[in-house]
């Protein structure tokens, strides 16, 4: 038998959320890396981290299936484990979200328990970051177990297995990482790797069974991938689900800081694929958002005049926008203006972070494209 590494990556084809093909897919998935028994046990406290970004039922593809958490809690029993299940919403309180979202009820059915995501501690970090807050829950538990949704993202490109560990952080904290590292996107994905080094989950499962395409992560459309992706690494979980959609890793700005920080596999051809063939599963269409960022390809001192020719930023769709104030509520610069009858985003004082398009509850708020951008041929697509 071929030893197990770190880097290994397991692929298994998951056609919909049907109870007993997804417990075999994400059982499938485990075993290919050496089982449950290699992650949890006996007597382990297990913090199970969805994505749970907001309360929207789980045909919209907004949060991890309560399916694949089903499947994951029953894993974490026989092997012995205690499982809580924690995330820290972007919008709502928790037990809310996981009530819209089927979490709850899976949680009640399979004897699992909520944790407290709301209290903080603070660790030191060795990295460019060296002070993290996460949620005591998931310092204290003995082990990880993170369980991503593959989802656009307008600032990210993709969220998956190292972005879904943002939401260890609790509540407002992370709009202040927004405003710590301001519009460098680069900065803000080596945040998210260092962060994703120091929780260190023992294993990622990733839903993939149907995804999110287009104006995500909230608001986009659901797009049928057909797999659970699952491994220890998640650089390395972001690296093939990436391709698998058809971004270049190369260009995803999490995989580009990982490498650039030394955390994680980011070569494709150093990860070892086990079940399906990647190529079999590789998905074509898939609308990712524009991400394109050419501030740093210009003069320093022409970056100011310039930032709105040369980023993505949020645009508002005023015909669907009905000033609910969400978008308000979650700017970490306060860029986002009540005039008469409608909304603005002040794009000078906007920092690209896009939390407004991440939370809108109507999807009024899209990823826009600069105007020299628009000159230039997209290179994040295949």
């Amino acid at each position: 038998m071929t030893k197990k590494t770190p880097s290994d990556v397991s692929i298994v084809s998951c056609a919909d959320y049907d109870q007993e093909l997804v417990e075999q897919a994400v059982r499938r998935a485990v075993k290919l890396l050496g089982g449950i028994a290699s992650f949890v046990n006996p007597g382990d406290r297990v913090l199970i981290k969805p994505n749970l970004l907001k309360a929207c039922p789980p045909s919209g593809a907004v949060t991890t299936h309560p399916e694949i958490l089903r499947a994951v809690i029953r894993l974490v029993r026989e092997a012995g484990g205690k499982a809580f299940i924690g995330d820290s919403p972007g919008f709502g309180d928790l037990r809310k979200v996981c009530e819209r979202s089927g979490i709850m009820e899976v949680i009640r059915q399979e004897g699992a328990a909520l944790a407290d995501m709301e209290e903080a501690v603070p660790l030191k970090n060795r990295g460019q970051f060296q002070r993290f807050e996460i949620a005591r829950a998931v310092h204290e538990a003995d082990c990880v177990i993170n369980l991503p949704k593959l989802k656009t993202h307008g600032m990210m490109t993709l969220t998956g297995a190292v972005k879904n560990l943002f939401g260890c952080i609790p509540g407002r904290r992370k709009v202040q990482w927004h405003f710590n590292t301001g519009v460098n996107r680069d900065a803000f994905a080596r945040m998210l790797v260092e962060l994703a080094a120091l929780i260190q989950p023992r294993l990622t499962i990733m839903d993939a069974v149907v995804g999110m395409e287009g104006n995500g992560p909230g608001s986009g459309d659901p797009c049928p991938i057909g797999v659970v992706l699952a491994g220890q690494d998640p650089v390395a979980l972001d690296v093939v689900s990436g391709t698998m959609v058809g971004a270049d890793p190369s260009l995803l700005y999490i995989v580009r800081a990982a490498a650039a920080a030394g955390i994680g596999e980011t070569r494709l051809e150093r990860i070892s694929i086990l079940g399906a063939a990647l190529e079999s599963v590789k998905v074509s269409g898939f609308r990712l958002p524009p991400q394109e960022h050419l501030e740093w390809r210009v003069p320093e001192w022409t970056r100011g005049f310039l930032k709105d020719a040369l980023t993505t930023r949020p645009v508002i769709d005023h015909a669907q926008c009905i000033r609910c104030g969400i978008c308000q509520g979650h700017c970490p610069q306060g860029a986002i203006e009540s005039t008469p009858g409608r909304l603005e985003i002040s794009y000078r004082n906007c920092i690209r972070c896009f939390c407004c398009q991440e939370f809108c509850p109507q999807g009024a708020i899209t990823v826009g494209r600069g105007w020299v951008l628009k000159l230039v041929p997209s290179k994040r697509h295949r």
